[in-house]
C-alpha cells in the first residue's frame, strides 16, 4: 500500500493536486497536468510554479511515458472524485441546456465553480454541450447591448473559461469536427464585437472573451484559422487599443490570439487592415523598457515581447512593412527596444528592421533608419552576445545598404566598416 500511495503521489499535478490527465514536462524537470499549467501561464505568470525558473508555453513537452502509466493505472488506486460531483453536473447541465428559458446568473456561477473544482465535472459538462450553449447565450445577450445583461454575459464567459478544454482535447475536437471549434471562435468573435469599451462590466466580459479566444486559437488548425472573419481581427485589435480599460492579462491574450492567426498569410493582411501593426507600435511606445540588467519575467516585459513578435510576423507581408514604415515612430521604437528587453525580443526586432530595410526599402525609410539610430543598433547587435542567426540577419541588412549609410552623418563609418 505504501508503494501504491507513493506512486499515486507522482501522478498528482503540483498545481491542481489532482491526478493528471495530460501530463507535460517543463525544462526544469517538473511535470504538470497540461490544463493546470496552461491556466497558470494564461494568468500572466512566466515562471515554473515549483522552481521559479522562466517558463513559456512552448517549453512544455508531452510526457507520453507517464501518460501511458496513468492510463494503465488501476482505477481504484487513484483518488475518487469529490462526493456529489455527478449530481451538480447533472442538475447544472440540465438547467443550462434548457432551450425554454434563460438560466439565471447563479446557476452559471455554480456551474463555473463545479467545473473549476473537478476535472471530471468539467469534462462531463463539455461532453453534454454546455460550452456551446453558454456561448450562444453570451452572443444573444451581447447583441442586445443592455447593461442588465452584462452580469449574465460575464457569468457565461467565466463558465466558458472554466470549461476551456486543454490543447490536447482541442486537437481531438478538431480532428473529430473542425466546425465545432470554428463555432466557438465565431461565438467569441460576436461577443467581442458586440461589447463596447469603457463600460466597466463590459470590459470585464471582453477580457474573459479574449482569454478564451487565445486558448482556442492556440490549438486550432489551419482549416479553422483560414476561415477567421475580418470582424475577429477588428475586435481583438480593439482590445489592444483599449488596454487602459482591460487588464494587462487581457492585452497579452489579445496579442497572442493575433499571433496564433498570423501563420496563415491572409490573416496577416486582415490584422494589418484592422490596425494591429499600429496598435503594437503604440503599445511599445507606452511601455517603459525594463533595465537592461533585469532578467525577471513580468507582464510588462511579456507584453513587449508579444508586441514585437506580432510586428515581426506582420512584416512578413508588404502591407505590414508599409504600416511599420508609415507610423511616425515605428522604426524608432523598434530600434529603441533592441538590446533592452530580452533575447526573444531582440530576434524579433532585428526581423522587423531587416524587413522594413529590405531590398524594396525607399530612400526615405533608409534615411530614417540612420536618423533614429536603427543602423547603429544593428551594428551593436554584431558586437553583442546575440544568437548567430540574429547577427547574420543584422549583418545582411547592413551590407545591403552600406553604400547609403556609410555616407550618412548619423552613422559611424568606422563602426559600419569594422563589422561587415
Amino acid at each position: 500500500m505504501e508503494d501504491m500511495g507513493g506512486m499515486r503521489h507522482h501522478l498528482m499535478c503540483p498545481i491542481s493536486l489532482q491526478p493528471m490527465q495530460d501530463p507535460v514536462t517543463a525544462p526544469t524537470g517538473i511535470t504538470y497536468d497540461r490544463r493546470a499549467i496552461e491556466r497558470w501561464l494564461a494568468a500572466g505568470h512566466a515562471t515554473c510554479p515549483v522552481t521559479g525558473q522562466p517558463l513559456a508555453l512552448a517549453d512544455l513537452t508531452p510526457n507520453h511515458t507517464l501518460r501511458r502509466l496513468i492510463q494503465s493505472w488501476p482505477p481504484h488506486s487513484t483518488p475518487p472524485p469529490p462526493p456529489g460531483d455527478n449530481k451538480p453536473v447533472d442538475d447544472v447541465a440540465k438547467a443550462l441546456l434548457s432551450t425554454s428559458s434563460r438560466p439565471p446568473v447563479d446557476v452559471l456561477r455554480e456551474a463555473a465553480d463545479v467545473a473549476s473544482q473537478s476535472d471530471v465535472a468539467r469534462r462531463n459538462m463539455v461532453d453534454a454541450g454546455v460550452l456551446q450553449r453558454v456561448l450562444r447565450l453570451a452572443v444573444s445577450c451581447a447583441k442586445a447591448t443592455s447593461q442588465d445583461d452584462m452580469p449574465i454575459i460575464e457569468a457565461c464567459l467565466d463558465l466558458a473559461r472554466a470549461l476551456a478544454v486543454s490543447g490536447e482535447e482541442l486537437r481531438q475536437l478538431r480532428a473529430a469536427d473542425n466546425n465545432h471549434v470554428h463555432d466557438i471562435v465565431d461565438a467569441v468573435t460576436d461577443v467581442l464585437g458586440a461589447l463596447e469599451p469603457g463600460s466597466g462590466p463590459g470590459d470585464a466580459a471582453r477580457a474573459s472573451a479574449v482569454r478564451l479566444l487565445d486558448a482556442v486559437t492556440e490549438s486550432c488548425g489551419a482549416p479553422v484559422l483560414e476561415r477567421l472573419r475580418p470582424e475577429l481581427f477588428r475586435a481583438v485589435t480593439a482590445v489592444v487599443r483599449d488596454r487602459v480599460f482591460v487588464s494587462p492579462g487581457a492585452t497579452r491574450s489579445a496579442l497572442r490570439a493575433l499571433l496564433h492567426a498570423c501563420p496563415v498569410g491572409r490573416n496577416r493582411a486582415l490584422a494589418v487592415e484592422a490596425g494591429a501593426a499600429h496598435e503594437a507600435i503604440e503599445l511599445l511606445l507606452d511601455a517603459p523598457p525594463p533595465p537592461p540588467s533585469s532578467t525577471a519575467g513580468g507582464g510588462g516585459r511579456r507584453a513587449t515581447e508579444l508586441a514585437m513578435a506580432l510586428l515581426a510576423e506582420l512584416c512578413a507581408c508588404a502591407d505590414g512593412r508599409a504600416a511599420v514604415a508609415a507610423h511616425p515612430a515605428g522604426v524608432a521604437v523598434v530600434a529603441r527596444r533592441l538590446l533592452r528587453v530580452s533575447a526573444a525580443a531582440d530576434a524579433c526586432a532585428v526581423r522587423v528592421l531587416a524587413a522594413v530595410g529590405g531590398r524594396a526599402a525607399s530612400p526615405e525609410v533608409l534615411r530614417e533608419m540612420a536618423r533614429v539610430g536603427a543602423v547603429g543598433k544593428l551594428c551593436c547587435v554584431l558586437q553583442a552576445d546575440c544568437d548567430g542567426g540574429v547577427k547574420e540577419a543584422a549583418r545582411a541588412v547592413l551590407r545591403l545598404h552600406s553604400g547609403v549609410w556609410s555616407g550618412s552623418p548619423c552613422v559611424s563609418a568606422y563602426l559600419l566598416s569594422r563589422y561587415l
